[in-house]
């Protein structure tokens, strides 16, 4: 194991406050380091060019790493490659692109507003327990066609789905659940279809191909930890880099034109996942060094956004910088299809906020939030004031 390689143990970092000094020192000396994660080796890629470059190449770097995320979710797009994954991407896309969004604006907008009638004559609320937590499951929630009597049960299956990583049996047990609950959902909009996402689903067609049940209940459920978690993590990253910088924040009040590039500096300064797994399908090479047929490659996402030689001053958040360069939506054919679903409810979730609360400011008696993590990223807690 190289030296720098030692620091970054994925099993002693999770709440890891601030993990980015360590990065930088990587990127400075030992840009490509090799460790070993249960006893096979992984090689630590951490410069934006080399990150983009494993991101990239889809044949070389396979998204075959996530396939213990099958064991859950079931065969989902996260594992697939080639003409599997090119079939189901444009299947899936067809209803995940921004026009494809359009009719779900007014309900993103009537939850959020909903959410935000629950605590706004309060004067105070837990930001990330009370909406950012609570936000994105509900819209998945009214995609996905659950009455809203379901919604706090869908709310607990989801929570535990999305902690399946820390407990096994228990994220087992949500998804098979799920499962149950979805399938007759699915099965029922091929007889009866509407004019909703999961029709859209099972009827569309490329090349004649389309989607069986199992497809779609696979992409469903991983909607939840990809999709649900993700936005989650990007709205409380955001609103806490807005809440500890005022002036920012009224900045954006005075001006909306800025929300799109509030969401887009958040996602480079502070990224909900930290990093991501691919497998070398052959021997081949990065930065100049050797990576062997197997070997686990991770792209450290949040360092590639912090270096230096491609964001200059990039610790700082900089409302004026227009880079939508960064890799947190991944790059190339594993872009992240959630990209405008995520940007949609985050867009929609600030303007709500800074509508509803004029004086929205962080609780002083809360003390100072902070942002955590390893596998996910963002404040574990938000306390504000207002009113």
């Amino acid at each position: 194991m190289d030296d720098l390689g030692a620091a970054f143990d994925p099993q002693l970092m999770f709440d890891l406050p601030d993990p980015y000094p360590m990065f930088a020192e990587m990127r400075r000396n030992q840009p490509i380091v090799r460790i070993a994660v249960h006893n096979r080796e992984s090689t630590v890629v951490t410069r934006y060019d080399d990150v983009a470059a494993v991101l990239r190449d889809g044949e070389t770097f396979s998204s075959h790493a996530n396939a213990e995320v099958g064991k859950f979710m079931g065969r989902t797009i996260l594992e697939m490659d080639g003409k599997e994954h090119t079939r189901t991407r444009a299947l899936i896309s067809a209803v995940f692109t921004s026009r494809g969004l359009d009719a779900l604006g007014p309900t993103v907008t009537s939850i959020v507003e909903r959410l935000i009638d629950g605590f706004a004559s309060t004067g105070h609320a837990d930001l990330v327990t009370e909406l950012t937590t609570i936000f994105p499951v509900q819209v998945i929630a009214h995609i996905v066609g659950v009455p809203p009597a379901d919604y706090p049960k869908f709310m607990r299956w989801s929570l535990d789905l999305i902690a399946f990583s820390k407990d096994r049996e228990k994220g087992r047990a949500a998804a098979d659940t799920l499962h149950d609950y979805l399938l007759p959902i699915v099965r029922a909009r091929r007889t009866e279809p509407r004019d909703d996402v999961i029709t859209r689903l099972v009827t569309g067609r490329v090349d004649g191909v389309g989607l069986t049940d199992e497809d779609v209940i696979s992409f469903l459920r991983l909607l939840l930890p990809a999709g649900a978690e993700t936005t989650s993590r990007l709205m409380g990253n955001m609103l806490f880099a807005l809440l500890e910088e005022p002036e920012t924040l009224e900045r954006v009040r005075a001006d909306r034109s800025l929300v799109p590039w509030v969401i887009e500096e958040t996602l480079r300064w502070e990224t909900p996942i930290l990093f991501v797994a691919r497998e070398a399908t052959h021997p081949t090479a990065v930065g100049g060094v050797e990576i062997p047929a197997g070997s686990f490659v991770s792209a450290v996402i949040g360092s590639a956004n912090r270096d230096e030689q491609h964001f200059p001053d990039a610790d700082r958040f900089d409302l004026d910088r227009r880079a939508d360069d960064h890799l947190s939506f991944g790059f190339g054919r594993h872009f992240c299809l959630g990209y405008h679903l995520a940007k949609l409810e985050a867009g929609t979730a600030l303007g709500a906020l800074l509508d509803r609360l004029p004086t929205l400011r962080l609780d002083p008696s809360a003390g100072a939030p902070r942002i955590t993590g390893l596998a996910f990223r963002s404040p574990q807690t938000l306390r504000v004031r207002f009113g």
